[in-house]
């Protein structure tokens, strides 16, 4: 499924993702390779900055990439967000974040993780260094 996704449903939703609320499009840079990649998420608007629910798994190649630049960029509803800590939760920690109409539904989707973003960098987190893809 998610190599269906990869191929054919990401980049049709892609399209369109970024103008839908609920959906947005991460941008961000290969780990390995340094290569610009997007995907399209599900994404909710938290106090910090945003929600993105893991609905394949929490080693997804975009969730990944995050986590190793400390940050990445969400389109939604038509604006730029640059975005950093990422941080990967259970349930029980992003449900507090999210919409309280959104909750229930997640909540139900026992989905198996959610990636916490915020619009600030924290004073603490420092941005991490890429390594060049050739060196």
């Amino acid at each position: 499924m998610r190599r269906v996704n990869r191929v054919f449903t990401n980049p049709v939703l892609g399209t369109v993702a970024w103008l839908v609320p609920g959906m947005g499009v991460i941008h961000h840079v290969g780990r390995k390779s340094g290569h610009k990649y997007r995907a399209p998420v599900m994404a909710f608007r938290s106090d910090r900055g945003f929600v993105v629910p893991m609905t394949y798994g929490r080693d997804v190649d975009w969730g990944r990439n995050i986590l190793k630049a400390g940050g990445c960029d969400l389109v939604y509803v038509g604006r730029r967000h640059k975005l950093y800590n990422p941080r990967i939760v259970d349930g029980h920690v992003a449900y507090s974040h999210l919409p309280i109409g959104i909750r229930s539904a997640l909540r139900a989707a026992n989905l198996p993780g959610f990636v916490l973003l915020d619009l600030q960098r924290s004073p603490r987190s420092k941005p991490r260094r890429r390594r060049s893809p050739h060196g």
